[in-house]
Formats: C-alpha cells, structure tokens, sequence
C-alpha cells in the first residue's frame, strides 16, 4: 500500500462502502480494506453451490435500503446494485419438513401463520399494519441524527403507548417472541428472521 489517504475504511461491507461513497463524492482519498473475497455485506448475492444457482447470503435483512435515500443519492442502480423483491420474503423449515413463510402478500404471510396459529398470524397482521401506517416516520428517524435523550423521552411521554415503546426498546427478541406470540414455531421462524438485529 503506498501514497496518502484522507480516510482509510476497515471492512468493504454495505455500511463501509456509503461511508467511503460519501467521502470520495466530498473529495477525499478513500481507503477500503476488506479480507473477504467479496464486497458489499448484507447486500451480497453469491454463486455459492452449483453454477447459476445464486444464494442470497445476507441481503434478506438489508431492508433498510427500502427507507434510505443512500442508494438513490450515489446512483446504486447506474452501477448494477439491484433490490429484488422474491414473492417469499423469508421461511423457517423445521425438522419434521413442514415451513412456515413470509410472503410480500400480508394475506399469504397469514394464511401460513394461521396454520400455527390463528392468534399469531392476527398479532402479525397488526404489526404489520402497524408499521405501515408509522413507516414515513420511522424512516425519517433512522435517516436524522439521534435526538438528545431529553428529547426522546419526552417524545415517549406524549405517545399513548410510550412506555410500552420504552419497553419494547429495551426488550431482547425472545421476550418480545414469547410476550407478542403463542406459538414457538412462529417464534422460531421471527427469531432467527430478526438474528441480525442481534443474537441475544
């Protein structure tokens, strides 16, 4: 490695790469280092078993890029990066060979929910709902700088249900799972959709 950088950016995954996107389009020298054979993080799709057969190895959870300005801003799209909306979102198989799925369809995520649970697959419907209706809001929020925490708790006090949101802020994705839904196969299938956020 010779000359001088402005910045040097550990890791090529998707995060890494905005950053140095960014910095490059202010002007800057931008290092990227990354160790693995490919880049791109939870935005890579790769070859990896039998030729043309393509594995989404961590894309499914980059929804985020759904609420970003990021890939519209530095032209993504000019430079071959797609987002692909399959009809099955996600599945869980489980041992005795039955699955449970998300669908793009909230009907059809229910209908499979529902085979579990009728409870679940309502509680689900709600959530989603839920996240429609409040998804301008949410995206504006990941895209701002954090608020000061004065700030955030008083926004919780003036909400209805802004002690329930505090909690759920605090919660671990198994007591969420166990509080919010009765069956553990729909547990399962939301826990281990949701890993990335964190394992605990």
């Amino acid at each position: 490695m010779s000359g001088r950088h402005d910045a040097v950016i550990i890791g090529g995954g998707h995060n890494a790469l905005t950053c140095a996107s960014y910095l490059a389009r202010a002007g800057m020298k931008v290092l990227v280092l990354e160790q693995h054979a490919s880049v791109g993080g939870m935005t890579n799709t790769e070859e990896l078993t039998l030729p043309g057969f393509w594995s989404d190895t961590h894309a499914f959870g980059y929804q985020l890029a759904n609420v970003s300005p990021a890939p519209r801003e530095l032209g993504l799209a000019h430079h071959g990066f797609e987002l692909i909306h399959p009809a099955i979102a996600f599945a869980h198989v489980f041992p005795d060979g039955t699955a449970l799925s998300l669908f793009r369809d909230l009907d059809r995520s229910c209908a499979s929910l529902e085979a579990r649970s009728a409870r679940d697959a309502a509680v689900y419907r709600a959530m989603c709902l839920r996240f429609a209706a409040e998804a301008d809001t949410f995206a504006a929020a990941v895209n701002s700088p954090p608020q000061p925490l004065s700030q955030q708790i008083a926004a919780l006090e003036e909400m209805p249900d802004g002690l329930d949101m505090y909690r759920l802020g605090l919660q671990s994705l198994r007591s969420w799972a166990q509080q919010e839904f009765e069956d553990e196969r729909v547990r399962v299938l939301l826990g281990s959709w949701c890993c990335h956020v964190g394992l605990s």
